[in-house]
């Protein structure tokens, strides 16, 4: 049943927030890393998880699906991902974590907008006044946090950048959903590790912290990033990166949860605003699936 498919694709969009929220408490973890380490390692970790993953999946016709994989989905969402991976470390050198989070938060209004051009794809009205909402809930949080604002012009730039990268990743994903997209993923891991080492800036960390964060590969990103992409296949692409702002949410809480770590009155109240904007679309799908009936 479509219904059926769309509130499936809905859970898997949701525990894909769920698991991505947990970059804080492996942040609080190691300290001491690197930027540029944390995100080439996390890459690596990535990459392997997803290459066992079709090893295990596909078996022997892990080449025939690699091969019926348009190449064009490939590099798009490989690319996207690796470059907005890249730009998001960037862009924690030009300004603090709490502005560029509410930047990036910004990527469910350049969904609608690829996705009405490149898919022609349609936003109800009310899916921009929940993002406005999710919107206003991420700067209650940012500002809750006592730094709230980017470093000049590079900072708001590179956070709106890597906004958009994500943004066209859920797009792509979303355009190509009738193929199996894992080695797309493989493939935007693999590029981030390999990026990042040729640039020179690479650190090694010790065996302990790279283990760590090869675990972060799989359950921070390949673990989401494939619920995100068997969503994508029934969820429009407004609506799952609006879900994906949840991620405001969550993360402070986990951290709270794992590391003790309290945080501010701001995120109470800008949470409130962003789960209020997701449970405005909720209801709209609800009202509309009943009036069907």
């Amino acid at each position: 049943m479509p219904g059926s498919s769309s509130f499936q694709g809905l859970l898997l969009v949701a525990g894909a927030t769920l698991f991505w929220s947990l970059s804080g408490v492996f942040v609080r973890w190691l300290p001491g890393i690197d930027p540029w380490s944390f995100n080439a390692f996390r890459g690596l970790g990535l990459a392997l998880s997803m290459a066992l993953w079709i090893a295990l999946r596909y078996g022997r016709g892990s080449l025939a699906m690699v091969r019926r994989s348009p190449p064009k989905a490939l590099l798009l969402s490989a690319g996207f991902f690796s470059l907005g991976s890249s730009l998001y470390i960037f862009s924690l050198g030009h300004g603090s974590v709490a502005a560029i989070s509410c930047l990036t938060a910004t990527s469910g209004l350049f969904a609608a907008l690829i996705a009405r051009l490149w898919l022609g794809e349609r936003t109800p009205a009310i899916y921009y006044i929940a993002m406005v909402m999710a919107l206003l809930g991420v700067a209650v949080i940012a500002l809750g946090e006592g730094q709230s604002q980017a470093t000049g012009i590079v900072g708001v730039l590179s956070g709106l950048a890597v906004a958009a990268c994500f943004a066209s990743q859920s797009v792509a994903l979303r355009r190509y959903r009738e193929f199996d997209m894992e080695p797309a993923l493989f493939l935007g891991g693999l590029l981030t590790f390999v990026a990042i080492s040729a640039s020179g800036v690479l650190i090694l960390p010790s065996w302990e912290h790279v283990l760590v964060l090869l675990f972060m590969g799989l359950v921070q990103l390949a673990i989401p990033l494939l619920f995100y992409m068997h969503g994508a296949r029934s969820v429009a692409t407004s609506h799952m990166v609006l879900i994906t702002m949840a991620d405001a949410v969550l993360n402070p809480l986990w951290v709270w949860l794992v590391h003790g770590e309290e945080p501010v009155q701001g995120v109470y109240i800008g949470g409130a605003l962003v789960l209020g904007g997701i449970a405005l679309t909720t209801l709209r799908r609800n009202t509309a699936a009943a009036a069907a009936l």
